[in-house]
């Protein structure tokens, strides 16, 4: 078990010293920032905001009538006021 470990560790020692810079300049990440770029529409568009909205009425109407905890209600309503604002924050200072 320990020379098939030794081995294995030459051979990917090996593999490193054949790799080549050039691997990381092709590889082409259009595919992951169209998505990400989608999921960030979503989430500030108007269908986000309305689902944010739903859901920030609901949790509030949870804690008035003791369903939830309001710790867990102010904990959620953070989260969604982060979500919600941290795209227009990164915006505002890295631009688009």
């Amino acid at each position: 078990m320990k020379r098939f470990y030794n081995l294995s560790l030459l051979a990917g020692a090996f593999f490193l010293l054949l790799i080549e810079p050039s691997f990381a300049q092709e590889f082409n990440a259009t595919g992951l920032n169209t998505f990400f770029t989608s999921v960030l529409n979503a989430m500030t568009g108007t269908t986000g905001r309305l689902i944010m909205t739903i859901v920030f009425l609901a949790v509030l109407f949870a804690g008035a009538f003791n369903f939830m905890d309001w710790a867990k209600v102010f904990t959620v309503m953070i989260i969604i006021v982060l979500a919600a604002g941290v795209p227009t924050f990164v915006q505002s200072i890295w631009g688009s």
